[in-house]
C-alpha cells in the first residue's frame, strides 16, 4: 500500500495510480489536443523520426454510435428524485401477510354469482330464511370437498377455477385461503362463503356456511363454528365409518342443541377401491346409520332426508327424495311419491309391483332403484363402453352425451356423467332446510352459552349478538359475530364485554363497571366469500357476518350491545372442547427485536382461539398449544407473518399439575411474622368420579350457586359426609374449599369475616403449586383452625392472603404429594395386516397401551383406540407414518382430559438422576420435577443439586426435624 495516499487513519488523500475512474478525468482541451497530436504523428509537438502509425480515430464512441438512431437518447442534468424519498429504500416491516394467502382484493375481481346479490340482500332481511351452518367431519372425510360444490354452483367464473380442477384431477378448496393450507394439505382456519341456494320444491333461501378444519389439533375452530351455527353438516368417510373423532363431534352438537345432517361421503370407494358388490355396499352403509343412530340417540335414516349419499370428489351429492323426484316420480301417481320413498331403505324387497320384508336372498329396494343404476354408470364409463353408456343415460337418466367427451380420460368422464347425473345440490339444501333451525327458534340454544339460564326480553334492545373470534383475511383484522337481536349498521356505536369479564361478572350488570368494557364503532361489514368479502351496509337477526372496529376490545370471544342497552345476559368464555397442553419456550434471536415479537404474540393470541400465551416469572414466553402441528402452523404464523424475524424455541414441552396421593398426617399450624395469626389447613384427594365431573362442566352454575342442591348432590352421588357438604365455600380448576372449623376451637364470626380473604389464598395457591409453581387439581382443602391474638389492631386481610396461601402448600406436602402428566388418547385408522407395526410402536414409548382395537365392518381396515402420556408422544405421528409408508392416520386428542400419577416420589431426595442419560422409572417424578424447576428459575444450584421441593421451606427447622425423627418426611 502507497503510504503517501492515505493517512494514518486509513483515509484516501493522494490519487491512486490505479484508479480506473481518475483515467477519466482529463479535461476536454486535453483530450483535443492528444488527438491532434496523435494525428500529425508528434505527441510532444517535436519532430519525431520514428514511422510507427496510430490509428487514425482513438475517441471514445458517442451514445448515437453505440446504441444507433433508432434509440432515443435522453441526459439527465437535474435529479428527478423527490427529497422525501430515500435513495436507498428500508426494508419494510409488514404484518399483513398477504404473501402467504390466496385472496381476492380488489372489489371488481370479485366473482360473478348465480343469483341477484340485491336479492339476497333482501333475503338476509328475513330471518326465518336464513340457515347458519357448518360442516364438520374427520381429517380427510370431505368437508372442503362439500363446501367448494356449493360454491361451484353458486359462482360464474371463479378465477381460481383451473381446466385441472374442472376435469377433477385436482380438487379446488376454495376455502383453504391459506398458502400454508395448499401446501400442507389440511384446513387450519375456519372459513365461510354467504350465498342463495334452492330446495327441491325451488324455494330459495340464504345459507351462511362455515367450513372448519378436521384434524383434531385445530377443533378449537370447529368448536367456534358449532357455536355459531344452528345446524350441522357432518361427513362421514364410508370406508372408516364412525371413528372417535366422529362420536366427538356428535357429542359437541347435542350439547350445543345442534340439528345434523350426515352425508356418508366418498361412496365410489366402496365401487372404484373395496369392489364391494351392490348388496355389500348397502349392508356397509346401513351398518354406518345404525352406528349413527346408536351414538346419537336419536333417529336418523336416508328416506328422512337426514342422511345424505356423495362422492365429493366425483362432485355429486343426492338424498333418495331427490332421487326420486328426478327418475321414477314421473311414473308414479303424485300420492304415491312418498310411500314409495319411505320404502327404499331397510330390509325391503319389490317384487311384481308389491313391496314385502326381506327374508332370504332378495334384492333390498335401495340396491335394485338407486345402488343397481349407480353401479351401471361406473361400469360402462370406466370400462369404456362409450356407446352403451349414451344409451343408458338417455334411456334412463333423459341425459345426452355428447360425442366430444368420449375423448376424455376416464376419471374426468366419470366426474361429468355423474355430476350430470345428479345436477345440483338441492338435495342437501333440502336436508337442510328440514332439519336447520330458523334463528327465532334458536333461543333455546343459548341456554348453556349464556352465564344466566334464562328467558330475555329483547324488545327494548336495539341489538344483541356474539362476537365469536377475531379473523385475519388476507391482512385485514375482521371479527365474526352473530347476530341474535337488532340491525347492525356502519357507524353504529356498540358495547362490547370480553367474555372473561362476563365469567367474572356472572352476567349481572351491576357487577360490571363502565370501565370494565370498551365502547366502540362499526366501521365495516361484510359477507364471507371464501376468498374475498362482499361488503354490505347493514347485518340483521340471525346472521353471520364480519365486522371491523371491535378487535380491539377483546381477545377470544365477547357479549354486544347496543350504546343505549341495558345487560340482560352475557355469553360465557367458549368451551374449545380440546385443552392446550403442549407448550415451547421462546425468546428472539435478537434480543432488541423483543417488541416485534410482544407485538406478534399478540396477534396470534387473537387469531388461534385456543392458544394460550403467558409469561412465567422468570421473564420465559410461553406458548401452550393443542399439538404438534398445531404449534408448528402457529409458529410459522409468528415467524413468517405477524413477527417477520428469527426466534429462538425450546424443545416441545407438556404442562403438569400437583395432587395428592393421602390425607394430611397432620394440622400443621402456619404463623403469622409476629406470632399472633395461626392458620392450619388438611389436604386430601377428591373422588375421581367428582374430579371428572369438575373438569367436564357436568356441575352446573346453578348448582355452585344453590348451596342445598349442591350438598344434596354431594351426597348421593360422591358419599359426601353431611357436615362438610353444607360447608363447601368453593369450587376452582377441580379442587374445592370446605370450612371444616368446629365453633368449640374457632370462631365462626372471625371466619366468616375473613372468608373472602381465605378464598383469595386458596385461588393463589392452587393456581401455582408448591412442587413445580404448576396447577394444583384434585384436591379437597380443608380450613381446620383459624386463630387471631386479640391484641391484633386493625384488618389483617392482606396479610392472611400469603398465610392461607403457605397453610395450603403445608397441607399439600403432608398428603403425600404427587405429579400427574396429561395423556393423550390415540385414534389409528389401519391396515389389519399392519397391527403388529402398531404394537411395536406403542411398545417403545413409556405408558402408552393399546385398550381396544375393532375392525371396521366391510373394510380391511382396523380401528385402534389407545393412551400415551402427551410428553411421550412427540414423534409418535411420524414414525408410525414412516414405519407404514403412509398407510396408518393417527389422530392425538385430549378431551377427555385424563391425567395419570408419574411414577416415583417427588420428595425422595435419594432418587437416582443420571446425567445426559433417561432417568429410571422409579425415579421420573423427581426428574420431572427438577428439570421444570430449573427451568423456570425456582432451583438455581446447578444441575446435580438436590434443591427441590419440601415441607423445610415452610414449617420451623426444629418442627421438621421432629417429623423426620419420626419418619413422617
Amino acid at each position: 500500500m502507497d503510504e503517501d495516499l492515505f493517512d494514518e487513519f486509513g483515509n484516501l488523500v493522494g490519487q491512486d495510480p490505479f484508479d480506473s475512474d481518475a483515467e477519466d478525468e482529463i479535461s476536454l482541451d486535453e483530450h483535443q489536443e492528444t488527438n491532434l497530436a496523435l494525428r500529425d504523428g508528434n505527441v510532444d509537438g517535436s519532430e519525431n523520426e520514428d514511422t510507427t502509425e496510430f490509428p487514425t480515430k482513438l475517441t471514445r464512441s458517442t451514445l448515437q454510435e453505440t446504441y444507433g438512431n433508432d434509440v432515443e437518447i435522453l441526459v439527465e442534468t437535474e435529479n428527478t428524485q423527490s427529497l422525501s424519498e430515500p435513495i436507498v429504500k428500508p426494508e419494510v416491516s409488514r404484518s399483513d401477510g398477504r404473501e402467504h394467502t390466496i385472496f381476492t382484493k380488489l372489489r371488481k375481481n370479485i366473482p360473478k354469482t348465480n343469483f341477484d346479490r340485491e336479492y339476497l340482500n333482501g333475503m338476509l332481511q328475513i330471518p326465518e330464511r336464513i340457515r347458519n351452518v357448518c360442516v364438520i367431519g374427520p381429517l380427510h372425510s370431505g368437508k372442503t370437498s362439500l363446501t367448494d360444490l356449493l360454491v361451484v354452483e353458486s359462482h360464474k367464473c371463479l378465477p381460481h377455477m383451473t381446466k385441472n380442477i374442472e376435469l377433477g384431477w385436482k380438487q379446488l378448496r376454495y376455502t383453504d385461503n391459506l398458502k400454508q393450507e395448499q401446501e400442507r394439505g389440511v384446513s387450519i382456519k375456519l372459513n365461510g362463503i354467504t350465498f342463495l341456494s334452492t330446495d327441491l320444491d325451488s324455494k330459495t333461501v340464504a345459507l351462511n356456511l362455515l367450513d372448519s378444519p378436521g384434524h383434531v389439533n385445530f377443533l378449537d375452530e370447529t368448536a367456534v363454528c358449532i357455536t355459531a351455527t344452528d345446524c350441522a353438516v357432518i361427513c362421514v368417510d364410508v370406508v372408516e365409518g364412525v371413528t372417535s373423532v366422529t362420536e366427538q363431534l356428535i357429542k359437541q352438537c347435542r350439547k350445543n342443541k345442534l340439528q345434523m345432517v350426515f352425508v356418508l361421503n366418498k361412496i365410489d370407494r366402496l365401487i372404484l377401491e373395496l369392489k364391494l358388490p351392490p348388496k355389500d355396499a348397502y349392508l356397509k352403509l346401513n351398518h354406518i346409520v345404525k352406528e349413527i343412530n346408536d351414538f346419537a340417540k336419536e333417529s336418523y335414516s336416508p328416506e328422512l332426508g337426514n342422511i345424505i349419499f356423495a362422492s365429493t370428489k366425483l362432485g355429486f351429492t343426492f338424498t333418495i327424495e331427490e332421487f326420486v323426484k328426478y327418475y321414477y316420480s314421473k311414473n308414479l301417481p303424485s300420492d304415491h311419491v312418498a310411500e314409495f320413498i319411505a320404502r327404499l331403505w331397510g330390509n325391503i324387497h319389490f317384487h311384481k309391483g308389491k313391496f314385502s320384508t326381506c327374508v332370504g336372498t332378495e334384492t333390498p329396494t335401495f340396491v335394485e332403484f338407486i345402488l343397481n343404476p349407480l353401479y351401471k354408470l361406473f361400469t360402462h364409463t370406466l370400462s369404456g363402453e362409450l356407446s352403451q353408456l349414451k344409451a343408458l343415460l338417455l334411456k334412463d337418466f333423459q341425459f345426452e352425451l355428447e360425442e366430444k367427451y368420449f375423448k376424455y380420460d376416464p376419471q374426468p368422464l366419470l366426474k361429468y356423467v355423474l355430476s350430470n347425473v345428479f345436477k345440483t345440490q338441492n338435495g342437501l339444501v333440502q336436508s337442510i332446510m328440514r332439519d336447520g333451525q330458523s334463528p327465532q327458534h334458536c333461543f333455546h340454544k343459548l341456554d348453556h352459552l349464556l352465564t344466566k339460564e334464562k328467558d330475555m326480553d329483547m324488545k327494548s334492545t336495539q341489538f344483541f349478538g356474539h362476537a365469536l373470534k377475531n379473523i385475519d383475511y388476507d391482512g385485514s383484522e375482521w371479527t365474526l359475530i352473530r347476530s341474535y337481536h337488532g340491525d347492525l349498521k356502519l357507524g353504529m356505536s356498540i358495547k362490547v364485554i370480553d367474555s372473561e369479564l362476563s365469567e367474572i361478572a356472572g352476567g349481572e350488570e351491576n357487577d360490571l363497571e363502565e370501565s370494565e368494557y370498551a365502547s366502540s364503532v362499526i366501521t365495516e361489514i361484510a359477507l364471507l366469500g371464501g376468498r374475498y368479502l362482499y361488503p354490505v351496509q347493514e347485518a340483521h337477526k340471525g346472521q353471520l357476518v364480519l365486522v371491523k372496529g371491535i378487535s380491539e376490545a377483546f381477545t377470544k370471544s365477547a357479549t354486544l350491545y347496543g350504546a343505549d342497552d341495558k345487560f340482560l345476559n352475557l355469553f360465557k368464555p367458549l368451551d374449545y372442547i380440546n385443552s392446550p397442553i403442549f407448550k415451547v419456550v421462546i425468546q428472539p434471536l435478537v434480543p432488541r427485536e423483543l417488541p416485534k415479537l410482544l407485538d406478534g404474540l399478540n396477534k396470534i393470541n387473537k387469531y388461534y382461539p385456543g392458544v394460550t400465551i403467558k409469561v412465567e416469572e422468570s421473564g420465559e414466553h410461553v406458548v401452550l398449544g393443542l399439538g404438534e402441528l398445531y404449534l408448528d402452523c402457529l409458529l410459522y404464523d409468528l415467524r413468517e407473518v405477524y413477527s417477520q424475524m428469527e426466534i429462538k424455541i425450546s424443545n416441545p414441552l407438556t404442562i403438569f399439575k400437583e395432587s395428592c396421593a393421602n390425607e394430611s398426617f397432620a394440622a400443621i399450624p402456619v404463623l403469622s411474622w409476629n406470632d399472633k395469626v395461626s392458620i392450619s389447613m388438611g389436604a386430601m384427594p377428591l373422588d375421581h368420579k367428582l374430579v371428572t365431573a369438575l373438569s367436564k362442566g357436568k356441575i352446573s352454575d346453578d348448582e355452585f350457586n344453590n348451596p342445598r342442591k349442591l350438598s344434596k348432590r354431594l351426597r348421593s352421588e360422591y358419599g359426601w359426609d353431611s357436615l362438610a357438604a353444607r360447608n363447601v365455600w368453593t369450587f376452582q380448576k377441580s379442587n374445592v374449599l370446605v370450612d371444616d372449623t368446629l365453633s368449640a376451637e374457632t370462631s365462626k364470626a372471625v371466619v366468616d369475616k375473613y372468608k373472602k380473604q381465605i378464598k383469595q389464598g386458596f385461588y393463589w395457591a392452587i393456581r401455582e403449586g408448591p412442587l413445580t409453581e404448576e396447577n394444583i387439581s384434585g384436591v379437597q382443602f380443608k380450613l381446620l383452625n383459624l386463630t387471631i391474638d386479640s391484641t391484633v389492631e386493625g384488618d389483617i386481610g392482606s396479610q392472611l392472603i400469603p398465610l392461607v396461601r403457605k397453610a395450603c402448600y403445608v397441607a399439600l406436602m403432608t398428603a403425600a404429594p404427587i405429579l400427574l402428566e396429561p395423556i393423550y388418547e390415540v385414534d389409528i385408522v389401519i391396515d389389519a395386516v399392519l397391527l403388529p407395526i402398531v404394537d411395536e410402536l406403542f411398545q417403545k414409548r413409556r405408558g402408552a397401551k393399546i385398550f381396544r382395537t375393532e375392525k371396521i365392518v366391510g373394510s380391511p381396515l382396523v380401528e385402534v383406540r389407545g393412551q400415551i402420556p402427551v410428553i411421550e408422544s412427540l414423534g409418535f405421528e411420524i414414525d408410525l407414518r414412516l414405519t407404514t409408508n403412509g398407510r396408518g392416520m393417527c389422530q392425538l386428542q385430549f378431551w377427555n382430559k385424563i391425567w395419570r400419577k408419574v411414577p416415583g416420589d417427588v420428595l425422595n431426595e435419594e432418587a437416582p438422576i443420571p446425567k445426559l442419560k433417561p432417568a429410571p422409572i422409579s425415579s421420573l417424578s423427581r426428574d420431572f420435577v427438577m428439570k421444570t424447576r430449573r427451568r423456570k428459575g425456582i432451583s438455581n444450584e446447578g444441575f446435580m443439586s438436590n434443591d427441590g421441593p419440601s415441607l423445610e421451606k415452610y414449617i420451623e427447622p426444629s418442627l421438621f426435624k421432629q417429623l423426620k425423627d419420626n419418619n413422617l418426611v
